[in-house]
């Protein structure tokens, strides 16, 4: 079974891939970016917290994190705070385009249990085992209302071959550096 959380207006939604890898400073990277972050915000009365909920994420050395806010939130505002508190990019940049696109629900968390400790239930579940992936989880009635699109679908499908690095000039740069491919043997 899968649990789905819609972020509310009054939380922030935190995917935090490899928590302890280290940052440049030698710390754990969700440390400096989480945490230290968090601390800043809340010390410069940028954001005014009512709790905070940490807990594993369906993935290996992954983190979720909810964030709850003593009032609510424009959404565009809530999407840049994840960002700045480490949430994934990628992540995050979905977010973003799905809330310029209008989605009803930009940010959520999808987890195979539900948040150790939390204050409300889920938004959703479903029967689903497995990670929702959009040409594996078509039959998913909640992936479809939810989300039914991956990544690749708002930003165009990344370009999967190995090239060889294209030095670009500086000043105007021709579009033919800009889209050049060279293969990279080996």
């Amino acid at each position: 079974m899968s649990v789905w959380y819609l972020a509310h207006d009054d939380e922030l939604l935190i995917d935090l891939d490899d928590y302890m890898r280290k940052a440049k400073s030698g710390e754990p990277w969700g440390e400096a970016y989480f945490r230290k972050r968090l601390r800043t915000a809340i010390d410069s009365k940028k954001l005014e917290v009512k709790g905070v909920w940490l807990d594993y994420s369906n993935s290996k050395s992954h983190f979720q994190a909810v964030v709850r806010l003593v009032s609510p939130m424009s959404v565009i505002e809530r999407l840049v705070w994840q960002l700045k508190l480490g949430s994934d990019l990628l992540r995050g940049q979905s977010d973003l385009m799905r809330a310029v696109r209008g989605i009803k629900h930009p940010s959520l968390l999808i987890r195979h249990k539900e948040i150790r400790d939390f204050y409300r239930e889920p938004d959703r579940t479903c029967p689903c085992t497995k990670k929702h992936i959009t040409e594996e989880a078509p039959d998913c009635p909640v992936w479809r209302e939810l989300r039914g699109m991956s990544p690749w679908q708002l930003f165009g499908e990344p370009y999967k071959g190995k090239e060889r690095f294209v030095p670009l000039n500086i000043g105007k740069v021709k579009m033919e550096l800009i889209l050049r491919k060279d293969v990279k043997h080996g």
